[in-house]
């Protein structure tokens, strides 16, 4: 199985130095797209070079970091803007300078930095997680089943119905909700997650909401239908533990690969 590079203390220190900087600038300028703009890259140009002089002997090299974060970027940013601007599910409250998106551009950047820093706390080594891929999937009356295209699969699935529920159901009171619960009980189901993971989602379950209500409520970032938990639905609430479980797996297995072809180059 493929080794996945640990994060070391300063890593983590760096990542969560960064989304601390920029939730700061939100709760305070967000409704001033120069302001957000130069935070948000200087933030992210800082923290690349802060990576650069902490990064743990045997991680990935500056090039392939990059690509990660690029990816971080564009699953992140994909997912925002084909939320708010292709299916209205939500929408923002702060200015946008760009005609092709009720997003700004400087938010869209920022969600590169939030998959990473949730790459890194699913790596950080205080929390043991496990050293390698994990392939094993567990169905009904069988043992684990250890193949990593049926495990993708599934979680792909989870994403592609739960996706598509929301865009239909966003402002229903019970089936904005109720698919995710469905999907989550079945996640853990048959993919039976470890401590680490009960670890990673307990502090999603209650920081995902916990940040996401600070923005609407402080910032005044954005704003969902049903907003019960402080301006958080609860499909939200459910969807950060759904999310996490899904990016730890397949940001794990990209960074294996990357840690594979930096430790080859």
């Amino acid at each position: 199985m493929k080794s996945i590079p640990m994060t070391n203390d300063a890593e983590m220190a760096v990542d969560g130095a960064a989304i601390a900087a920029v939730s700061v600038a939100i709760l305070t300028v967000s409704q001033s797209i120069a302001a957000m703009t130069a935070i948000v890259c200087s933030v992210i140009v800082a923290r690349f070079i802060a990576w650069s002089l902490v990064r743990r002997a045997g991680n990935l090299r500056l090039n392939h970091e990059l690509l990660f974060f690029a990816v971080c970027l564009g699953v992140g940013a994909f997912n925002d803007w084909n939320s708010v601007v292709n299916h209205e599910i939500y929408g923002y409250d702060v200015p946008s300078a760009v005609g092709w998106s009720t997003i700004p551009v400087w938010m869209l950047l920022y969600w590169g930095m939030i998959l990473r820093s949730v790459a890194t706390l699913c790596r950080w080594q205080r929390l043991r997680p496990p050293a390698t891929v994990v392939n094993a999937v567990y169905l009904v009356g069988r043992k684990a089943v250890h193949s990593p295209v049926l495990r993708i699969a599934l979680l792909l699935a989870v994403v592609v119905v739960t996706r598509q529920m929301i865009y239909r159901f966003y402002d229903h009171s019970v089936l904005s909700w109720l698919p995710f619960a469905i999907a989550l009980v079945a996640v853990l189901a048959t993919l039976r997650l470890r401590r680490h993971d009960a670890i990673i989602l307990g502090a999603f379950l209650i920081g995902g909401p916990a940040i996401e209500a600070a923005y609407i409520q402080f910032g005044h970032l954005h704003h969902y239908a049903l907003g019960w938990l402080g301006g958080v639905p609860v499909w939200i609430a459910l969807w950060w533990v759904l999310s996490v479980i899904i990016w730890k797996d397949m940001s794990g297995r990209a960074l294996a690969f990357l840690a594979s072809r930096s430790s080859s180059s």
